[in-house]
């Protein structure tokens, strides 16, 4: 019945949600050639593949371990990645082993779906984090294929979104054979929800491996930074940019000579914030941090490491404003940075809670200009290490590997 209900309102909405998914794929940076991978059209797909799904950048950065792990596990083993935006397919063309390729992933419509599935005929499927989508779940549950939804997160607005469905999300959850959550508190969420078999395993973002750094562009850096105190504004979202130059405007007032790297979430705002909010220059025009440039706009795809490499105090965005919920602190910390955060850190509480005195939470501008001076005072702290890491991605790898239907 719910197969229906679901699969009859998305062919309804269908006209209007095509419309919207191929604006946004567009504007977002997608590669016009490869909007059919959206719509399940597949080229090159090799049956029998295991099937990952992670959203975006961040969920792809969790799933490269993982990825590695279903690989090293089986060496028969192929593996397809999906994501839905730009950024994570330009990233997974750089970062993707031998064995594993990548494509879009179809949207949550019976017909995209089904062609995905034919194509691909998954020996099983493995979604990251909060990756629940009823179209995609009822054809995989109709197909016997086995799934896995690992390094799960259900926040509470979340699950009060899908208990206000009322049998819709039973009918869901009881189709996920195995949820492995990130901590008891979601695990206990997916219980009320319906799901059958729940385990608390941790998440995969503490088992990420390291962001890329390239050591030329390290050192073309460092030597046009040279003598600036330098913080980075990572992964900013539309409104806090305003707040994170106000706070570098007191932050000149003590230090003139400071530099601020701003690199925005959705590196094609970059150009307008550059011009609008500047003019400032632009690392995606070929710019580099002048000596008399307060600011410098990061636009660029997989730098992330790159930035962390040239300051030890890193502000992490989405944190800022309410309804993101903040970004990965474990990225930051791995190359020795003090993090500073906003309230505002859903997606990634316990990551936070870990990470302890190594992170200073702000409240406005005023507290992030203090933060920021006290941490170059401070300065470098070690950079964190977790020996654990690839033990957690090689047990919840053979988990979905074992899993039968």
């Amino acid at each position: 019945m719910w197969d229906n209900v679901t699969g009859g309102l998305a062919r309804l909405a269908w006209p209007m949600l095509r419309r919207r998914a191929k604006r946004s794929f567009l504007n977002r940076g997608g590669d016009p050639a490869r909007w059919g991978e959206r719509l399940g059209h597949q080229p090159g797909a090799t049956p029998g593949a295991i099937w990952v799904h992670a959203v975006s950048v961040g969920e792809m950065m969790s799933a490269l371990p993982l990825i590695d792990a279903l690989l090293t596990a089986d060496s028969e083993a192929r593996v397809v990645l999906t994501t839905t935006t730009a950024s994570s397919a330009k990233l997974a063309a750089d970062r993707l082993p031998d064995r594993a390729t990548h494509r879009y992933a179809p949207v949550d419509h019976p017909t995209a779906v089904r062609r995905f599935l034919d194509h691909w005929q998954p020996s099983r499927a493995i979604f990251l984090e909060s990756e629940v989508w009823p179209n995609q779940i009822a054809a995989l549950h109709r197909r016997a294929i086995p799934l896995a939804l690992v390094s799960a997160r259900l926040t509470q607005k979340t699950a009060d979104g899908w208990r206000k469905s009322g049998p819709l999300a039973r009918a869901v959850f009881k189709r996920v054979p195995l949820i492995l959550a990130q901590d008891a508190q979601t695990a206990a969420r997916a219980r009320e929800l319906g799901a059958p078999r729940i385990e608390v395993a941790g998440s995969l973002k503490g088992a990420a491996v390291p962001l890329p750094v390239d050591d030329a562009e390290l050192g073309r850096m460092i030597a046009a930074t040279e003598d600036r105190p330098v913080w980075v504004a990572a992964s900013t979202h539309e409104g806090e940019e305003e707040i994170v130059l106000e706070a570098h405007a007191l932050i000149r007032h003590e230090r003139p000579e400071a530099l601020c790297i701003l690199v925005p979430r959705h590196v094609e705002r970059g150009a307008e914030l550059a011009e609008t909010l500047g003019p400032f220059p632009l690392r995606s025009g070929g710019a580099v941090p002048g000596p008399d440039a307060p600011v410098y706009v990061a636009d660029t795809y997989g730098e992330l490491g790159l930035w962390f490499s040239v300051t030890h105090v890193v502000l992490l965005g989405g944190s800022l404003l309410p309804d993101i919920g903040g970004h990965n602190p474990l990225e930051p910390a791995a190359f020795g940075c003090t993090i500073l955060t906003g309230p505002h850190t859903s997606n990634a509480d316990a990551e936070f809670k870990a990470l302890g005195q190594r992170v200073t939470r702000i409240e406005d501008a005023e507290h992030l200009a203090v933060a920021v001076l006290d941490a170059w005072d401070d300065g470098p702290i070690p950079v964190l290490e977790d020996s654990a890491k690839s033990d957690r991605a090689a047990r919840i790898a053979r988990a979905c590997l074992d899993l039968r239907v």
